[in-house]
């Protein structure tokens, strides 16, 4: 029991420094998961689905910019923002 508390340990530390990192979220589940700490693990996999869709939600609301130049006359080659 005392590998678990290592690694565990391990990834708690992990996730201090970078809490939505995906790869630790669901190895210090696992090693919850094999410790006997259900409602531990299903904390962690919480954050991780929460961070996941979040992330995922960012992607698909990228903020899309829309410029238009002039081509000739005055203002030739002047960029003006649209909108996003």
């Amino acid at each position: 029991m005392e590998g678990f508390g290592n690694r565990i340990e391990y990834f708690e530390r992990m996730l201090a420094d970078n809490p939505e990192n995906p790869t630790g979220l669901l190895a210090l589940a696992n090693e919850y998961k094999k410790a006997g700490r259900e409602e531990d693990e299903a904390a962690v996999l919480k954050r991780y689905v929460e961070a996941h869709e979040r992330e995922r939600s960012e992607r698909q609301h990228a903020p899309r910019f829309s410029f238009r130049a002039r081509l000739t006359g005055d203002g030739a080659g002047a960029i003006k923002f649209v909108g996003a």
